[in-house]
């Protein structure tokens, strides 16, 4: 009577490498993005020569992605949204001193006419309708600059590892919070150009201790300035029926407004031209793939 047969001896085939793996020099001899996932290629240490590193307890280390670079995205020119946003804040000006002139004519009707309602009603027709378009400009040249800012944001972010101030969300946050307005978003600008700069390297630690530019200040000052002066402007419109010297001073300060607001108009689609320029003359080369840096490997969570 035989016994059961043996089986067979159990063989372990040995690595092959795959025929289309193309040699580690040609695999990083272009980089397109973060290493994310990416297995790094196989060096003599290697003990199978096939590209996985392994621990002292047989893990394979995996590279993780590097701090809070972009990964779903490459750099892209950022000039047509910038022109389309140069476009708006320039229309944006034009109905800032229509605002004004719609101020000094409800002012003078009421100076001249003011037994005559037809004349009134004709004021306040057309400076509420110039303030509401006027508004609406507004509103779509803040949208497109936002847009434009985050998409600039995202390069600066690639460009250099320094640490901006704020998250990203405050590219957007910055300009709706109350109070802070008036500081957060210079800040949020001055981090995207030093950022920018071909001057800047691309390993500095933080964007913080760069000094902001003069045009940069030059541009939150005077938004500031005609910020603060249209809502001074309009608050006695919206308490009431203002009396004549309420609309002389409303019709001054929306002039000096307009003024500001053209000095800020200009010296943002200076700023606009400023980023476009800085972002096309800096080699589209990612911070981790510049000078000797590695970004940071861990092992993958199971």
């Amino acid at each position: 009577m035989t016994g059961p047969a043996e089986p067979p001896p159990l063989r372990f085939p040995s690595y092959e490498p795959h025929a289309a793996d193309p040699p580690a020099s040609d695999r990083t001899s272009r980089v397109t993005g973060p290493p994310v996932n990416e297995v790094p290629g196989p060096s003599a240490a290697d003990a199978g020569g096939n590209g996985l590193k392994r621990t002292p307890g047989g893990a394979h280390r995996m590279p993780s992605r590097p701090p809070e670079p972009p990964t779903d995205r490459w750099f892209s020119s950022e000039r047509g949204m910038g022109l389309a946003a140069s476009i708006l804040i320039g229309a944006v000006t034009v109905l800032s001193w229509a605002t004004a002139w719609s101020d000094w004519n409800s002012y003078r009707t009421l100076r001249l006419y003011d037994n005559d309602p037809d004349k009134l009603d004709q004021a306040d027709l057309i400076s509420g309708s110039l303030g509401m378009v006027a508004a609406l400009a507004l509103f779509a040249a803040a949208a497109v600059f936002v847009v434009w800012l985050w998409r600039v944001r995202w390069n600066a972010e690639m460009f250099c590892r320094g640490e901006h101030r704020f998250t990203r969300g405050w590219v957007l946050g910055s300009w709706i919070c109350p109070v802070v307005n008036l500081w957060y978003p210079k800040w949020v600008v001055d981090d995207i150009v030093a950022a920018s700069d071909p001057r800047t390297p691309p390993q500095t630690a933080t964007l913080r201790s760069i000094p902001g530019t003069r045009l940069v200040w030059a541009w939150w000052l005077t938004w500031t300035v005609g910020l603060v002066l249209d809502n001074v402007a309009q608050r006695s419109v919206l308490d009431g029926a203002p009396e004549i010297g309420e609309l002389r001073q409303n019709a001054v300060m929306s002039s000096i407004s307009a003024a500001s607001t053209t000095a800020a108009a200009v010296l943002a689609v200076l700023l606009i031209q400023r980023v476009n320029e800085l972002q096309a003359q800096r080699q589209w080369v990612p911070w981790w793939a510049t000078g000797d840096s590695n970004p940071p490997y861990k092992p993958l969570a199971p």
